[in-house]
């Protein structure tokens, strides 16, 4: 896309080859596609850009960003009615970004107000707390990505494009403010490599960027109901030999609950994958914009063993792992940590929610016009 502390338990096998246990103890799971929500022509059914979506009970709440909004359907794909909307009052919005769930309430965060707001299951307003801000956080950026068991909300620190570029090894902290808004300490940090590259400029004299596919920067996914999250720091692999990723889950308190490093066997980058990938960009980019694009990409030697983490609603975690040049699978790992099964995932379509017994994914069709699609885990 173009745009202007724990101790570690290792698994004893490889990712990308078998499970991290023996196979007899992890299964092969299956998803059937049993309920799809969105009409394009349908001002209720039809779905704008989908940020979250959680599901609270018998309700499914889905974030759209476009429209300063959430829409509500039930399990069964049925609209009962939207929540919010553009405006700074309560109940209102000026930027619909995460949102959760807490003792029962749904929150909706919004980064341009600081403030992050409480809604019952009905969507009737409940209540707001601001964030009171850092000098490290300025107003307008401030970005509340959960909201833990006892109020306390993580924030992730602003790291835009510009930056991003210019410093892509940079740390991104991962801050704890407390149920009053004050800032407490910092839970984690997230390291690795960026994908954001500047190009160059523009004959207007503006600059211009992209974010390359494939990056090693450390990957935060937290529980929507706030029983806490994973992080997944994904070292580059040098040499086409054994490496291992780490995955740590912290609990509702932001202790760390536990940590595995896992094994892999890095996957090369193909010429084949580069010239792919680079065609795409080539009609948009002028000829000394292709050049640094070229030049970044022939560094990509070998892909990072994890494209999406996910924190199920369950205590699972869920990791797409890379098994091939094109090839994803879905690792589920148990509360423990321990590899519990693998599915094939869908052929196109990013998760959203992970339940006990099934998954909700964002799907586009030829228009590029959004649906969820819900799938129910078939186990053995």
């Amino acid at each position: 896309m173009t745009i202007s502390a724990g101790v570690a338990l290792g698994c004893s096998c490889l990712v990308a080859a078998s499970p991290c246990v023996g196979s007899a103890q992890v299964e092969r799971w299956t998803l059937e596609r049993t309920v799809t929500i969105g009409d394009h022509g349908d001002p209720e059914l039809g779905l704008t850009r989908v940020g979250d979506v959680i599901v609270v009970g018998e309700r499914l709440f889905v974030a759209q960003r476009r429209e300063h909004l959430l829409r509500i359907f039930s399990l069964a794909g049925d609209f009962l009615g939207f929540l919010g909307g553009q405006g700074e009052g309560p109940g209102e919005f000026s930027e619909v970004n995460w949102i959760g769930v807490r003792d029962g309430l749904v929150w909706v965060s919004d980064r341009l107000t600081g403030r992050v707001q409480y809604f019952d299951p009905e969507g009737r307003y409940a209540s707001s707390i601001r964030i009171r801000g850092h000098p490290t956080l300025p107003m307008g950026w401030i970005r509340v990505r959960a909201v833990l068991e006892d109020g306390s909300m993580l924030v992730t620190n602003p790291l835009d494009i510009v930056e991003l570029a210019a410093a892509p090894d940079r740390p991104e902290h991962v801050i704890r403010f407390d149920a009053g808004g004050s800032l407490r300490d910092t839970v984690s940090v997230l390291v690795g490599r960026a994908g954001a590259l500047e190009l160059g400029r523009t004959s207007r004299g503006g600059v211009t960027f992209t974010v390359l596919p494939e990056s090693y920067r450390s990957l935060f996914a937290p529980s929507a109901d706030g029983s806490g999250f994973v992080v997944v720091h994904r070292e580059a692999a040098t040499r086409a030999e054994p490496h291992t990723f780490r995955v740590i889950r912290f609990d509702a308190r932001a202790d760390t609950a536990w940590v595995r490093d896992i094994p892999y066997v890095p996957i090369p980058v193909s010429s084949k994958w580069r010239s792919r990938h680079l065609e795409k960009e080539r009609r948009d980019l002028s000829a000394p914009a292709m050049r640094v694009l070229e030049r970044a990409y022939r560094k990509l030697k070998f892909f990072p063993p994890v494209r999406v983490v996910r924190a199920g609603a369950d205590g699972t975690t869920w990791l797409l792992v890379r098994t091939g040049v094109d090839s994803f699978e879905w690792e589920v790992l148990d509360l423990s940590g321990n590899s519990l099964a693998r599915i094939e995932p869908p052929p196109h379509g990013s998760m959203r929610w992970a339940g006990t017994d099934a998954l909700w994914f964002v799907e586009e069709d030829e228009l590029d016009v959004p649906y969820l699609v819900q799938y129910a885990i078939r186990r053995p």
